[in-house]
């Protein structure tokens, strides 16, 4: 696959259906040839914009107020699109999107190919955060327009050139396969998976997330890693991680001399001094 286009959403607030923004970017052998970019009117039902989103990407509600509905922009994003596979840059967001924005306007998902260029990442280079200005850093390229969402999307397609460099292959699906990358899809009948890592055995390996190094700085737990352990009664251990790491926080497996936060079934154990691993029951 040497044509592809690389997708980033920009969202009115923490409802990942509503998006107020979508840039896009189409590579045609290993070149970035075009851009577009354009702003949204979020679905009525999520169309409030947070204080916090709205210090993060600039948009407001009256930028928007004559920008096309979601129904209308997904059309310009398909025929952009062009029957292309997608990536973007934690794609499990960007796509969710596309999923939670059809809901809400009662829209019949469109049927997508898609990739992630952070979990590419995250097999091509060690680093403390895969967000994507460290990516860009890590593949040496400069980056100065976070959270425009056309700039975002050439990044995002800038990541997935400089790993396809790195893994010295041409194609989309050569990367994939070095990578034991699976594509991820959704369907108009409802049906999706991610783009994932599979282990040597074929098996889904989930990655734990990277910390959103744009969360609320004044979040309870932005900056701290949050170690879990046992079985989670409420939920999932990976949405957990999610949740998590949505909130500025570094969720773990294990525990180590960095950890913050143990979450222990039934308990909450607080570090109270991370440095020595000594505890204080919560």
């Amino acid at each position: 696959m040497t044509s592809w286009v690389a997708i980033d959403f920009e969202t009115a607030n923490e409802h990942r259906g509503s998006p107020c923004s979508v840039g896009m970017a189409v590579v045609e052998q290993g070149r970035v040839v075009r851009s577009w970019s354009t702003l949204i009117q979020p679905p009525t039902v999520l169309g409030h914009f947070n204080p916090y989103n709205v210090r993060v990407h600039g948009i407001t509600a009256d930028d928007v107020a004559t920008a096309p509905r979601w129904k209308a922009a997904l059309a310009d994003i398909l025929s952009f699109a062009d029957g292309r596979p997608l990536v973007a840059h934690n794609a499990g967001f960007d796509l969710s999107v596309i999923r939670a924005a059809c809901d809400a306007e009662g829209i019949t998902w469109p049927e997508l190919r898609y990739s992630c260029s952070q979990v590419v990442a995250r097999r091509t280079w060690k680093l403390l955060s895969y967000g994507l200005p460290h990516c860009m850093d890590a593949a040496g390229l400069d980056f100065t327009d976070h959270h425009n969402a056309e700039a975002d999307s050439r990044a995002a397609a800038q990541v997935m050139q400089a790993a396809m460099q790195e893994a010295g292959v041409s194609s989309l699906d050569d990367l994939l396969t070095k990578h034991r990358i699976r594509w991820g899809s959704m369907t108009p009948d409802g049906q999706w998976q991610g783009s994932q890592y599979l282990g040597a055995d074929g098996r889904e390996r989930k990655p734990v997330p990277g910390a959103n190094p744009d969360a609320d700085p004044e979040g309870a737990l932005y900056g701290l890693t949050v170690c879990l352990t046992g079985t989670l009664a409420s939920m999932k251990r990976e949405e957990a991680f999610a949740r998590l790491a949505d909130a500025g926080a570094q969720p773990t497996k294990s525990m180590t001399k960095k950890t913050d936060v143990l979450v222990r079934q039934p308990y909450f154990v607080i570090m109270a001094e991370a440095a020595g691993n000594r505890a204080a029951t919560a």
